[in-house]
């Protein structure tokens, strides 16, 4: 047993209330936006139109951010958490977006059709993920072919770049809070993310950085 499995066993895959409150209000500091803002710019930059899933997508302001940057594109997210879908329901309710929607599920059980869609994003909740083969299966049954899957989630070591850039961007509290916050959820080794990605359906993928997260890209 790994200390990934020992971690994961001892947190709930959903968000319980209140403290989905409290990760909504956490969601919306400076860091989460500047993430956000790179994952949204990725996907802009990838597709003009279609359609495009985010799994554990929280209060929803990675979708919300997506639709309204990128009209012709149509943003699903998908959360295990009914507090978390009624809150990112209701912030896109307020922007009056048209182009974006919300629905309560789970990772291994996806509520949608085979090849639904272009795209699958999933930001930080990967680790949170009960059944990760299964839910690789299901991003894969979900996938248009030549569709992608991109995973960001925060590494199970924060090596010295990344520490050195989140002090001097962020200051020094945050830095050692994402330090602390990695080696107390169960994240993943990135020996353990190659592994999954080798083990799944997907004919091939790379691992990148994106600022506080790694990005595993699958092809389908």
């Amino acid at each position: 047993m790994t200390l990934h499995d020992v971690l994961a066993g001892l947190e709930p895959e959903a968000i319980p209330y209140p403290l989905s409150r409290l990760y909504a209000m956490l969601s919306g500091g400076r860091v989460f936006g500047d993430f956000y803002r790179i994952v949204a710019r990725q996907v802009k930059e990838k597709l003009h139109a279609g359609r495009v899933l985010d799994i554990g997508t929280g209060p929803g302001r990675l979708p919300v951010l997506i639709a309204s940057e990128t009209p012709l594109l149509h943003v699903i997210g998908v959360d295990l958490s009914a507090d978390m879908v009624k809150m990112a329901g209701e912030d896109a309710g307020r922007r009056g977006l048209k182009n974006v929607g919300f629905r309560q599920g789970n990772a291994s059980e996806l509520p949608f059709k085979d090849r639904e869609f272009d795209l699958v994003l999933s930001t930080l909740s990967f680790h949170h993920w009960k059944q990760p083969e299964k839910g690789l299966d299901e991003v894969y049954r979900v996938l248009r072919e030549g569709g992608e899957a991109w995973i960001y989630d925060i590494p199970r070591r924060i090596d010295k770049t990344m520490f050195a850039y989140m002090k001097r961007k962020y200051g020094f509290l945050q830095a050692w809070a994402l330090r602390l916050h990695a080696l107390t959820e169960p994240f993943y080794k990135e020996s353990e993310i190659e592994r999954l990605a080798m083990e799944s359906r997907f004919r091939r993928h790379e691992i990148t950085r994106t600022l506080i997260a790694y990005k595993l890209i699958l092809y389908k």
